[in-house]
């Protein structure tokens, strides 16, 4: 995936957000006299109780950038039972570290503070406007740590107040060391208050944000926001200012500041009152899971004894954020998002260079800290992920390793780099040591010895460092999206894909490794990534965004941002996502979808609002990748971009929350097969590393709901079915036993001449219909044929309808055609008496399947909308 990170929020780790309008009226309005009078608020901004506070750390690069860190020190506290400890190390180079606490636009007429210090006798408080206004106060404190002193401000620059602060930051300065000849000093702050003046005003609504699922036992508190919203003002925080309780203490208690402690599994409602405005904000609280190591058998995923499978997402921050920026307080909220829609699996793009920043140079190695800081990179990286794979994890969620870039830019500023250097001659910072040159960006190629080494041994270390950990569901290899030339070549991609997954098992021998198709994760045309999968490799990873698929483009598709999405609508809904999957039909390994989702809406359906574009696209790839075998989905989105996720959030919690449980309960099984679509992959020219051979045969089956059926191409019989046994003197080729079908459709365009005499031979004893061309299939001609071979068929279901069997419910969708209600024919494989029960809990069914397949359910769908049906 192409990444555009230049419009990225800065509403990170929210949670989730509840918005609320007036709802109740808890005393009577404000006068308007009332309400112009300021008032004084005071907000304690600064507890250090929670590692969810959100503070930052700058350490001064306009100054060459200083040492240090911030930690929560529970050894020192001037108030509960946590301080906040800045140290600063000089000793290389800097001027300055701070500790940045970002505000409301707030009118500040006094910020106060407790504070100790080793080697420090002044500290500095920076406060920043909206308008990049910038005005500093000091104040002495003793170099000794001990004793708490207050400090408390209320002119900056010798100006009284400051009017709107945006950021606030307390500063140790490398001039007010005491000890000069010792370059660091530690400053401990507890109790920070910032008094500022508001006009009070019933708000238009509250929005409230927080974890929406925590876990019994969590040490750390875990605070909630509230938000209020206006119509002629900026929204501003009132948490501090506002009624909160709790429906059941039993469950979970809030106090005054929003820190909210689990007690035990339940659901519980946080209830919130601003200036007669109320609101109620649901929390789940759970048990924290330890999960199992997932293994694969009979090429399914198994999770001990059942079936696994997942929807997820891919979580970009650490790509795209986090190596500049030691956020923590978003991780915990992001997986608590997660964890609310059900997610079962995140995919972590990663870069290289975080963690071999200088060849052979890898975490705990002596100069790898530096490497990093030296280029203003986050040195606390692989801390944060490490406590997000054992987070996630306690919320049953696994994760998938993926390497996304390399050093190869020299201006890549997630890799240390300065964008607007590029192309000025000016050497390059970023972490680049494979690049061409210093001014050069290149590519990573593995055809070249140097760039293999520093990618598998990049693989070693994070397998050994994540070793035996049931967190890791595995680690996608080679890396995302070859697509270079040499790549394309098969021999290669599945040597250098075989290595990449070897160098995985040298770190970890247990580590499952999922394979990186070439031609951008989706080409299906050619044998390796597909039914030649390698067996050195445990599972296949491609990407299929439901545009990109066999169907033709539209002709505006050239003025189109994508015109290779910017395909037929209606065929990409009806068919286009069976036609992409038909080449895993023989699959003898696990295939999840690596990437997907609403990527391409502008291209393809360009007249349409963008949250319905994304509304249709989100539905039909769940439903349809399900439909067609893939054990998971991960969907592609910039978390937290206001252009590419949160217009579309609803969307994520609408989708997730229905088919997470469908995903979960494992995936549609495509074994025993009892109908053989055998074919050249070339019989219609492939293009863009797609089938549109196949396209033919796909529409038929799904016109006549055929369940499951194989795509068999003629290299394939040939490498994995064609016998051949003495016959006198000579050797006679035939099909093994394992060709078990009851019916062949077989494509003489372009078939090999082998198999196609075996097909011919009197004494083939299966049914088959040939086609000179498969175009001029019919659906009744087909059909006709199937139900001649004894193949079940169905024809009483419209043709508009898709039905798709899991192993616990039935999905129905209407993948083309008018909605309405029609009468659906499903064949359950099913045992004695079952119920098929709704999404509202309605039971639709009672009864055996045999009398469900005579009598059918009547169903009501509107255009590219879903059923999902719990068998029970």
């Amino acid at each position: 995936m192409a990444i555009d990170f230049s419009r990225r929020t800065l509403l990170i780790g929210m949670g989730a957000v509840v918005t609320t309008s007036v709802l109740g009226n808890f005393g009577a309005p404000m006068s308007a006299a009332a309400a112009a009078d300021p008032t004084t608020w005071t907000d304690i901004v600064g507890r250090f109780e929670s590692r969810h506070e959100p503070w930052s750390v700058s350490f001064g690069p306009e100054y060459g950038t200083a040492a240090g860190g911030f930690v929560r020190d529970e050894e020192r506290a001037a108030e509960g039972a946590f301080s906040g400890r800045l140290t600063a190390d000089f000793s290389e180079s800097g001027r300055y570290v701070a500790l940045i606490k970002s505000l409301d636009h707030l009118d500040i007429t006094k910020v106060r503070f407790k504070v100790t210090a080793r080697n420090v006798t002044r500290v500095a408080v920076r406060l920043v406007s909206g308008g990049r206004v910038l005005r500093q106060a000091y104040a002495a404190v003793q170099p000794t740590p001990g004793t708490w002193v207050g400090v408390e401000m209320d002119r900056w620059n010798n100006i009284v107040g400051f009017s709107d602060a945006v950021t606030l930051q307390i500063q140790v300065w490398k001039e007010h060391l005491a000890n000069a000849a010792d370059p660091t000093g530690d400053l401990w702050v507890d109790d920070v208050q910032v008094d500022h003046l508001v006009q009070e005003q019933r708000p238009a609504s509250l929005e409230t944000s927080g974890l929406p699922v925590l876990l019994v036992g969590d040490a750390d508190p875990v605070p909630l926001t509230v938000r209020a919203t206006y119509p002629d003002r900026e929204a501003r925080d009132v948490t501090q200012h506002s009624r909160l309780s709790s429906s059941n203490n039993a469950v979970i208690t809030i106090d005054r500041f929003g820190t909210l402690a689990p007690v035990a599994p339940g659901r519980a409602e946080i209830r919130i009152e601003h200036l007669g405005v109320s609101q109620a904000f649901l929390v789940e609280v759970r048990a924290p899971r330890e999960l199992t190591p997932i293994t694969i058998h009979d090429g399914k995923f198994r999770d001990r004894d059942s079936p696994f499978g997942f929807t997820g997402f891919n979580y970009d921050l650490f790509l795209l954020s986090y190596p500049r920026r030691a956020l923590w307080s978003s991780l915990d909220a992001d997986i608590s998002l997660m964890a609310s829609w059900g997610l079962g699996a995140i995919r972590v793009p990663l870069a290289v260079s975080l963690v071999q920043p200088a060849k052979g140079v890898f975490p705990g190695d002596v100069g790898w800290a530096g490497e990093l800081r030296k280029r203003g990179l986050n040195t606390e990286f692989i801390k944060m992920l490490d406590h997000f794979v054992a987070r996630a994890g306690e919320h049953g969620i696994r994760v998938i390793f993926d390497w996304h870039r390399f050093p190869t830019d020299p201006y890549d500023y997630w890799q240390g780099g300065t964008p607007a250097d590029r192309g000025t001659g000016k050497p390059g910072t970023a972490i680049s040591y494979l690049a061409p040159s210093s001014t050069q960006s290149g590519e990573l190629d593995l055809a070249d010895a140097e760039h293999r080494t520093v990618l598998f041994e990049s693989l070693t270390w994070i397998a050994s460092h994540y070793k035996g950990s049931p967190n890791v569901l595995g680690i996608e290899v080679p890396h995302n999206e070859p697509h270079a030339a040499y790549m394309s070549i098969q021999s290669n991609w599945r040597r250098l894909t075989e290595q990449a997954s070897l160098a995985v098992k040298a770190g970890d021998p247990d580590r499952l490794t999922f394979a990186m198709p070439p031609a951008y994760g989706h080409d299906v045309s050619t044998a390796a990534p597909t039914w030649q999968f390698s067996n050195v490799v445990d599972a296949n990873a491609p990407h299929h965004y439901l545009p990109n698929a066999p169907v033709p483009t539209r002709p505006d598709a050239p003025t189109r941002h994508s015109p290779w999405l910017a395909r037929d609508i209606d065929a990409t809904f009806a068919y286009a996502i069976p036609a992409l999957f038909a080449p895993y039909s023989t699959s003898k390994h696990p295939v999840y979808n690596g990437e997907g989702g609403h990527y391409g809406f502008d291209s393809f359906l360009p007249d349409m609002d963008r949250v319905q574009a994304a509304d249709y696209m989100m539905e039909a790839g769940l439903v349809q990748y399900y439909a067609a075998g893939a054990a998971g989905q991960l969907h592609w989105s910039l978390w937290h971009n206001l252009n590419d996720f949160v217009p579309f959030e609803d969307l994520f919690e609408k989708h997730y929350r229905r088919f997470s449980a469908v995903y979960s309960a494992g995936p549609v099984d495509w074994s025993g097969a009892e109908v053989a679509f055998i074919q050249n992959p070339a019989a219609v020219p492939p293009a863009n590393g797609h089938n549109f051979a196949v396209v033919p045969f796909v529409r038929r089956a799904l016109d006549l709901h055929l369940p499951i059926w194989h795509l068999l191409t003629d290299d394939e019989i040939i490498e994995t079915l064609l016998t051949q046994v003495p016959s006198g003197l000579e050797q006679v080729e035939g099909m093994d036993a394992a060709f078990d079908y009851k019916a062949v459709v077989a494509d003489r365009r372009n078939l090999d001449q082998r198999v196609r005499q075996v097909l011919e031979r009197d004494g083939f004893d299966r049914p088959i219909l040939w086609l000179n061309d498969a175009e001029a299939l019919t659906t009744n001609a087909l059909g006709s044929f199937l139900r001649k071979a004894g193949v079940a068929e169905d024809r009483r279901t419209s043709a508009h309808l898709q039905l798709v069997y899991g192993p616990q419910h039935l999905v129905v969708y209407r993948r083309s055609g008018a909605g309405g209600k029609k009468r659906i024919f499903p064949r359950v494989r099913r045992d004695g008496v079952f119920s098929l029960v709704d999404e509202s809990g309605e039971t639709r069914y009672r009864g055996d399947a045999n009398t469900l397949w005579t009598r059918g359910i009547s169903i009501d769908l509107p255009k590219w909308r879903s059923a999902i049906l719990r068998i029970e």
